[in-house]
């Protein structure tokens, strides 16, 4: 049951609230190693990829253009998240989290559509008869790029299992598509190196695919969670862990909602209609603490009602 006291389940609030704001800080931190990894390599491409007139090498610039961007504004986020709740925000402010996410994947749909267009300006260009010179700098600063690009993303993916980020785990994702892009890049610009003039214009227009498609699954995500849609398999695996609780005598309702990576849930269950309010409250408890113990859920807010109300859903409400 939702409580504002101490504690909450057997759980010490407090405690658990500096352990979720730790989690958060060393989110951050690695966030901003990322942001400094990404700012480099973007513009080494940019400057070497303009120098050259090397249009794919200029997209996977303009590719990590989107995570400076995006690692910027989850940075943001992830310190907005960090603030206590107050009277607007009562549960505090983790859905700031993903608001960032949310901004990010629109600069990375924003940049996909610019990096279409240079691709095909850049087919035309062959088309036209117009050569590139790629050089070893543009092969050098393309394959490093996909080599620390390939260390950050692994780095950010197990971080963000142990952590249980959902930001990190995508930016892990996120972070391994730019890494093949790199690697495509580079394999594009060896290609042209050895006269495929061609594989300039149609890489380019891959790595606008794949920013495309990163993009649109971080909106899926973050809408979803944003407009409060659940994975109903989750909804029963929770159901399955309160069936197990002795006492109850059926479930009424889950209504589960994202805050950040935090889940919070209103849940109704079905006592004997002689049970007394204490052997409620303790059952209510039993099952916040069983929720927060298997899921690590934030809160939870029980309400238990008369089994022999059970066949009268309305009465229920």
């Amino acid at each position: 049951m939702a409580n504002t006291n101490q504690y909450d389940a057997g759980r010490n609030v407090q405690k658990d609230r500096q352990h979720r704001l730790y989690k958060l800080q060393e989110a951050q931190q690695i966030t901003w190693v990322n942001l400094s990894a990404y700012s480099a390599i973007m513009v080494a491409e940019l400057i070497i990829g303009y120098m050259a007139q090397i249009t794919v090498l200029i997209a996977d610039g303009l590719n990590n253009l989107t995570g400076v961007c995006g690692a910027a504004i989850l940075i943001i986020g992830l310190k907005i998240s960090k603030r206590p709740p107050d009277s607007n925000h009562v549960m505090g402010h983790w859905q700031y989290e993903n608001i960032a996410a949310l901004l990010s994947a629109t600069i990375m749909f924003a940049v996909s559509i610019q990096i279409f267009v240079d691709g095909a300006f850049a087919v035309q260009r062959f088309l036209a008869g117009h050569t590139i010179r790629p050089n070893y700098w543009s092969l050098g600063v393309s394959i490093v790029a996909a080599g620390i690009i390939s260390i950050l993303a692994r780095f950010n993916r197990i971080k963000g299992i142990q952590l249980k980020n959902q930001s990190l785990a995508a930016s892990g994702q996120d972070l391994k598509s730019d890494a093949w892009t790199s690697f495509g890049t580079f394999l594009s610009i060896g290609g042209a190196y050895l006269g495929a003039q061609w594989l300039d214009g149609v890489a380019t227009l891959i790595v606008g695919c794949l920013i495309l498609h990163s993009s649109i699954s971080i909106f899926r995500t973050t809408i979803m969670r944003l407009s409060e849609g659940f994975d109903p398999r989750d909804i029963q695996r929770y159901s399955k862990t309160i069936s197990t609780i002795p006492g109850i005598l059926g479930i009424q309702g889950i209504e589960p909602r994202w805050l950040g990576d935090q889940i919070v849930m209103k849940i109704g269950i079905y006592l004997a209609d002689d049970t007394d309010l204490k052997t409620s409250y303790a059952i209510g408890e039993k099952v916040e603490h069983a929720l927060m113990k298997k899921y690590d859920i934030l809160d939870a807010d029980v309400m238990c009602y008369p089994v022999s109300q059970k066949s009268n859903p309305r009465s229920a409400d």
